[in-house]
């Protein structure tokens, strides 16, 4: 980052009664595809500068002032929500919106592989059900409690996920259209979309690596801390929530286009299954999983899209790590499972 905006940063933080260090430069976290983040040091205590990544940005994607409403308010009732303490919406400070929040100490799981030290398969099932019991937690909390009632737009929010996601694809798709997607989003499309009967409040992108990890010597586990990366948070469908979850959730019967995804260790011997995790979510939460096949088959959309949009920046040079450079086949095997999701009976 140009040293010009760590400059206007610290007087607009000056302004704001706080001093940045800059000796040393704040460092970038490496992990993550999409927003770009920085540990800084206000008043001598760590926190986190976020900000969209560079290039153009997809509609409705990265959006700061959404993230810091919704940390500063679930903070004050959900503790694994670090708290966001400022926003800045002016361009010209930091060359894009940005947002200050709690920095939180810990690691976070990467890829499909679990951390050396933490590999065994009790350690494996306990993430894999913390995932469900944490999802539950945050589905169980009433938007009104936390002053986000009118948070989002609930009503036909399944119906917007869907012609949302499809244009989304189409202008991701600029190259070469994508026979499966068009397949899947008519199929979706000509299906009856589920009643949405309550609206909870969603993450929209709930996965284990948005969750940061402490290790705890009582119980020999990595425990979470804190959930992350809240810019598509909103209110709407419960089970959309936890189809993007499982969505991620990749298994060695799969095909290797799918496990190309590497996003989760789920695979590894006493992860839960995509089944058992289903189940557990219903059992918890005592929600009606009815509806589950046609929103796993619209997160499967979902997903499709945003490899494709991150193989579109690699195609335009916006990134360029090698690992981008087979995201449209990530893509094709999302559609293609959403469309046997739908066509057949056991499904997940």
């Amino acid at each position: 980052m140009d040293i010009k905006y760590w400059k206007n940063l610290s007087n607009w933080v000056n302004s704001k009664g706080l001093n940045l260090e800059l000796n040393p430069m704040p460092s970038k976290f490496q992990n993550g595809m999409g927003n770009l983040n920085y540990k800084i040091i206000l008043n001598n205590k760590p926190f986190v500068l976020r900000r969209p990544p560079l290039g153009p940005i997809p509609p409705g994607a990265n959006d700061m002032k959404r993230e810091h409403n919704v940390m500063h308010a679930l903070n004050k009732k959900f503790s694994l929500v670090p708290n966001s303490i400022l926003l800045c919406e002016d361009e010209s400070i930091f060359g894009a919106p940005f947002h200050i929040m709690d920095f939180k100490e810990g690691i976070t799981v990467n890829g499909d592989k679990l951390p050396n030290n933490f590999s065994s398969e009790e350690n494996a099932n306990y993430l894999s059900k913390m995932l469900i019991e944490v999802l539950v937690k945050l589905h169980n909390i009433n938007p009104s409690d936390v002053g986000l009632e009118n948070f989002g737009k609930p009503i036909g929010f399944l119906e917007r996920q869907l012609k949302g996601w499809y244009k989304r694809g189409k202008i991701a798709h600029y190259k070469t259209s994508s026979k499966a997607m068009e397949e899947l989003y008519k199929l979706l499309y000509s299906s009856s979309i589920p009643k949405e009967e309550e609206f909870v409040i969603l993450h929209n992108d709930f996965k284990l690596d948005n969750i940061i990890l402490q290790f705890s010597e009582e119980q020999s586990i990595l425990e979470p801390v804190a959930i992350i990366d809240w810019d598509q948070a909103t209110r709407g469908h419960p089970l959309f929530d936890l189809a993007t979850l499982l969505s991620y959730w990749t298994l060695t019967e799969d095909t290797h286009n799918m496990q190309l995804i590497k996003q989760m260790p789920s695979a590894s011997s006493g992860f839960m299954s995509r089944i058992e995790a289903l189940n557990l979510y219903q059992k918890l939460s005592g929600r009606n999983i009815k509806d589950f096949k046609w929103i796993y088959a619209l997160s499967l959309l979902k997903l499709g899209v945003v490899f494709q949009q991150l193989y579109a920046q690699f195609l335009r040079g916006t990134i360029k790590e090698d690992k981008y450079k087979t995201f449209n086949i990530i893509a094709e095997a999302a559609y293609e499972r959403g469309l046997n999701a739908l066509n057949k009976n056991i499904y997940i």
